[in-house]
């Protein structure tokens, strides 16, 4: 079984909302996508996807779930870091705080219940924006779950949240519209953890140097308005991978290999750049699972075989 995350094709990719500034010109217009450009570049990123030795598996949106690309926003899956089969990990859907993305809740909930995940909830009068605002950072003994909250995701997520992964949380404030998840501010590399400390409140600023002390990499406002922090790290094996957006400097890079991590720089400009999404934000981290995995009904592999990347590709051609 292969490290593996969940993408959505951008076919209908464009800019409806204009919920975060990333959106809109200066003259607060909505941006324009260029469809041709957004695919190329998504199919590039899935290529260095596989490269690294990922499984990619797709879902589909509809016209008007235009947004929907932005896939790390599709909920919470309990168990992605632990050694237990598919059947026996739970996906929470988000409740998006946006109109427009609303309806990727039950699309998401009804692909992992094919995909062969059960699936929960919790209160609807909550707005939760899934991994993009609680995410494991560290492993084993260090293992820290953050929390974020301030634009997407309501505070009192938090404690109901804690309940049901069975874990403290580090609730953390953000303060900046630019960063409105906190996966775009804060990126886990297996034990350290970068951070654009800018992004948060001064207590929750206060709280990070505390919790992670000399694991924190403070990310500089030159790398992270280019959204180091929405950077993508995967283990595959022994080998460690960071894909980060284009324009990130070089000197950056090279201080984060030093670490034992390759970093894989990827163009996705035409997605961060109009939606305000980056590489994390495109992908939603299944954990280690297989097609043919055991456990899983012959529905429920055959759905897998036929959301696999290489089957959507098969069928529609070389760009997905």
């Amino acid at each position: 079984m292969k490290p593996s995350v969940l993408m959505t094709h951008p076919r209908h990719f464009a800019i409806r909302g204009g919920a975060n500034p990333h959106t809109r010109t200066k003259k607060d217009e909505l941006k324009k996508v260029d469809s041709q450009v957004a695919i190329e570049q998504w199919n590039a990123y899935v290529d260095a996807l596989l490269g690294a030795g990922l499984d990619v598996y797709v879902a589909d949106a509809t016209p008007e779930l235009t947004g929907m690309v932005f896939t790390a926003n599709a909920g919470l899956l309990l168990g992605r870091l632990e050694e237990r089969p598919s059947p026996q990990k739970t996906f929470i859907p988000s409740h998006f705080a946006v109109d427009h993305r609303m309806g990727e809740s039950q699309r998401f909930a009804e692909f992992m219940q094919n995909f062969g995940i059960r699936v929960s909830d919790y209160p609807e009068q909550w707005s939760f924006e899934g991994e993009a605002d609680a995410f494991p950072i560290g492993r084993g003994d260090e293992q820290v779950w953050v929390f974020t909250h301030g634009f997407r995701s309501d505070p009192d997520v938090g404690e109901w949240l804690q309940s049901a992964l069975e874990e403290d949380l580090l609730s953390l404030k953000l303060k900046d519209p630019k960063y409105y998840h906190g996966d775009t501010a804060l990126c886990d590399l297996g034990g350290p953890c970068l951070a654009y400390l800018d992004a948060f409140d001064a207590k929750s600023q206060k709280k990070l140097k505390k919790v992670f002390k000399d694991r924190l990499v403070e990310v500089e406002e030159k790398d992270a308005v280019k959204f180091l922090g929405n950077s993508f790290y995967v283990e595959v094996g022994e080998d460690r991978y960071l894909f980060c957006a284009k324009g990130v400097r070089k000197k950056t890079q090279k201080a984060i290999g030093k670490l034992g991590i390759e970093v894989v720089e990827v163009d996705v400009s035409e997605f961060f750049g109009k939606g305000g999404g980056g590489p994390k934000c495109m992908v939603f981290n299944l954990g280690i699972c297989d097609r043919a995995e055991a456990g899983l009904t012959e529905e429920q592999s055959a759905f897998r075989h036929a959301r696999h990347i290489e089957s959507v590709r098969h069928r529609r051609g070389p760009l997905g």
